[in-house]
């Protein structure tokens, strides 16, 4: 008796290990699901991947315990998937009254149109809003059509020439692998910029690096503005000796915030997008995603600001107000992610704990499809399209006051 009660046991423990390790996130068969394979990979104490060194240090310098305060580092925050966390005090998140333009066509379609009118296209984004980077994604998918070729990403590093080749990001020595790197750039780290990169390989983008790499260091201090102009023009630059080599690409440039702008500033500065228009005599479809947000409960179109000079940009996107399911944001799951569990044995006890999900057999060195920070107690979930995915577990040291200073 004892025997087949041990063996009843034995039975049953080897199917509870089988369905742990193969959670999926829907019962129904039927629909394209998510499966996460075990075994999971749980990074010892103290071990740091590479490319993650300064990102994974600048978030155990947030405590976790009170990770908003007045100065509070949000773009590190939301690079770990924590949108949720900073939506209510960061002014990015905040609604803006834009007047809606009324259009008798989509967002897109708009996009689309103009597009078709130029060579040039610039986008912006706020580095705190995931959307954004989701919005890019589709506007790549929906010109790649009318021969849009080269997607122009203001993070991804630029080696100054000399660097010894073994030195060099992976996008420029391995430009096939359909996925970038942490080592590629910075805000790329965050999964929806990671997704973004992904879709553009598999479009057949080319990805083409541009930031300035040559006024790093100033031999003789400079003011902010300086460094402004410095920075703009020798952005604006390497993409004119772009298109001076390669005449007949048509250009997708990824930017940041005023990088797009395409006149003047109120404040006298002349930024990349206005720094570009001049060198190539293209004028560029400038598009921000960061002047207005939160008109209504769907993205549409809405008039520039009349406190921004005029023709700034030629379309103002306003995204609705940031929703979250589970600590995520919910254009996810509206875009066709589906909301996974984080196994309970995966869960920290203490600190920020990461949890990164990757294609099974894909290399741990790539931007994972997912990676969330979380803390002890929280239900925090996943956001993943449907496939087979490994997880990978990192725990954040935390950095003591005494090391902040």
């Amino acid at each position: 008796m004892k025997s087949l009660i041990f063996q009843h046991r034995f039975i049953m423990t080897i199917i509870t290990g089988f369905l742990s390790a193969c959670t999926t996130s829907q019962r129904d068969a039927r629909s394209p699901q998510v499966t996460l394979v075990a075994p999971y990979e749980v990074l010892p104490a103290g071990s740091t991947p590479s490319g993650m060194e300064f990102k994974l240090e600048a978030l155990g310098r947030i405590d976790p315990k009170h990770p908003v305060a007045p100065d509070s580092d949000m773009q590190t925050l939301s690079m770990f998937g924590r949108e949720d966390l900073i939506a209510a005090s960061s002014d990015d998140y905040k609604s803006s009254r834009c007047a809606p333009l009324p259009s008798a066509t989509s967002v897109m379609n708009e996009i689309v149109r103009r597009a078709r009118q130029t060579s040039i296209v610039v986008i912006n984004e706020s580095h705190e809003r995931s959307q954004h980077r989701g919005f890019a994604a589709d506007v790549a998918r929906s010109l790649r059509s009318l021969g849009y070729d080269t997607l122009a990403l203001e993070t991804l590093s630029n080696p100054p020439a000399d660097v010894p080749a073994q030195y060099l990001p992976r996008f420029i020595t391995q430009p096939d692998l359909p996925y970038l790197e942490d080592n590629d750039g910075h805000y790329l780290s965050e999964a929806g910029y990671g997704r973004l990169g992904r879709q553009a390989k598999a479009l057949g983008y080319g990805l083409l690096r541009y930031e300035d790499n040559t006024h790093n260091e100033q031999a003789e201090p400079v003011s902010p503005a300086q460094q402004i102009a410095l920075r703009e023009e020798a952005q604006a630059g390497n993409l004119t000796l772009f298109l001076k080599a390669h005449p007949a690409s048509k250009l997708l440039v990824y930017v940041g915030f005023s990088h797009a702008a395409e006149v003047q500033r109120a404040d006298g500065s002349t930024w990349m997008a206005a720094r570009l228009k001049e060198k190539t005599g293209i004028d560029p479809l400038t598009i921000s995603q960061t002047t207005c947000r939160g008109g209504s409960g769907s993205v549409h179109l809405s008039a520039l600001p009349s406190d921004q000079p005029a023709g700034t940009f030629d379309l103002v996107v306003d995204h609705p107000r940031e929703r979250f399911t589970r600590g995520r944001p919910a254009w996810r799951q509206e875009k066709g992610d589906q909301v996974v569990d984080i196994p309970r044995t995966l869960r920290p006890a203490k600190g920020w704990r990461v949890i990164e999900a990757r294609p099974v057999g894909e290399a741990g060195t790539s931007v994972p499809v997912d990676r969330v920070a979380i803390r002890p107690g929280e239900n925090v979930a996943l956001m993943l399209p449907p496939g087979r995915y490994t997880l990978r577990t990192i725990d954040v040291r935390e950095i003591g006051d005494e090391q902040k200073s």
